[in-house]
């Protein structure tokens, strides 16, 4: 893999670390955990880590409760089971609520991780080029990853011919996936799935000039989404799709089928929201990976409109992802 990649941090392994650190007697939350992983962006996974993983016997999940003090749901037995084993170990509640100001922990020692693949991001930024580009090419391909379960991902390649939207070629490739998802920080969650798709393609012969990705590009709070992240590791000029709005300025309400209009993140345009057609209601927003720019990414997506709301290397790349997905 590129310099620019790094080795992808055990998430799940890091928070089982920061709950073992909270004492007896104490409680915290999933903000608390999300900020010492690195990013309070990571509170929605910290709770869904909480009500799903491995509940072993020593686990300490049960000093986990919501940002109000709320005990909130658990795995083992219920709020009941919960309260019992706060109030054997000195947790008084008053209305099912622990006051945070007496018992919330949040000293934790931890090696904030989503710090670290900020800053690799942030690398990223020094690799980027957003040049114009005029050849409008014949074939353009498209990548997408779902999922079986939360660990194993099915990754799709769909080419298309730009004229027509014919799906001409497609391949999938399925792998373990390690981490977790986290708003902005997809690209290391599916990155190397999709390094092995692309081996796989390139080996076909079938790589196309300009690679169509499901998500963000510079379009990203720290300019640097799956789309960006993706073409610069593999030396491709990519474009981001999304249907995810995560930051900048835009007015979208009264947006006309086939409109567009600029999407401005600090202070600069870094994108388009662009309503496809009478049929969707809802924009996506369009932003440019690597090798290329704002007007060339919007050019080519909307050659590659056919009626849906996604382009159609998209659409056969999610379609083709999720079909590979059911499948034994």
């Amino acid at each position: 893999m590129s310099k620019l990649f790094c080795e992808i941090p055990d998430l799940p392994r890091q928070l089982r670390e920061l709950l073992a650190q909270v004492p007896d007697g104490r409680v915290t939350t999933c903000g608390a955990l999300a900020v010492a992983l690195g990013n309070r962006r990571a509170a929605l996974w910290v709770g869904h880590f909480a009500m799903h993983h491995d509940h072993r016997a020593r686990c300490t999940c049960h000093r986990v409760v919501r940002a109000g003090g709320k005990l909130g749901p658990y795995i083992d037995g219920g709020q009941e089971a919960k309260a019992r084993r706060l109030a054997d170990e000195g947790v008084r509640l008053q209305g099912g609520t622990v006051d945070l100001d007496r018992y919330g922990y949040d000293d934790f020692i931890s090696e904030r991780p989503l710090e670290k693949l900020e800053r690799v991001q942030a690398a990223l930024l020094k690799e980027v080029s957003l040049r114009p580009r005029r050849r409008i090419p014949r074939l353009v391909g498209g990548v997408d990853v779902s999922y079986r379960s939360s660990d194993e991902g099915v990754a799709a390649y769909a080419l298309v011919e730009t004229h027509s939207g014919q799906l001409v070629w497609s391949t999938t490739v399925r792998r373990r996936v390690v981490f977790p998802y986290i708003s902005t920080y997809l690209g290391f969650r599916e990155l190397p799935v999709l390094l092995d798709l692309l081996d796989e393609v390139k080996a076909a012969g079938r790589l196309s000039e300009v690679l169509l990705v499901d998500g963000a590009g510079v379009l990203h709070p720290r300019h640097a989404g799956i789309a960006t992240h993706l073409g610069i590791v593999a030396s491709l000029p990519t474009i981001g799709v999304t249907k995810k709005f995560l930051c900048g300025q835009v007015e979208i309400e009264g947006m006309q089928p086939e409109e567009s209009r600029p999407v401005v993140h600090e202070d600069r345009p870094a994108g388009v929201a662009l309503r496809p057609s009478r049929g969707s209601r809802r924009p996506i927003f369009i932003s440019p990976g690597h090798r290329l720019d704002v007007a060339y990414a919007e050019q080519l997506v909307r050659r590659l409109l056919r009626g849906r709301r996604l382009p159609e290397p998209l659409y056969w790349a999610d379609r083709l992802s999720r079909k590979a997905g059911r499948s034994e």
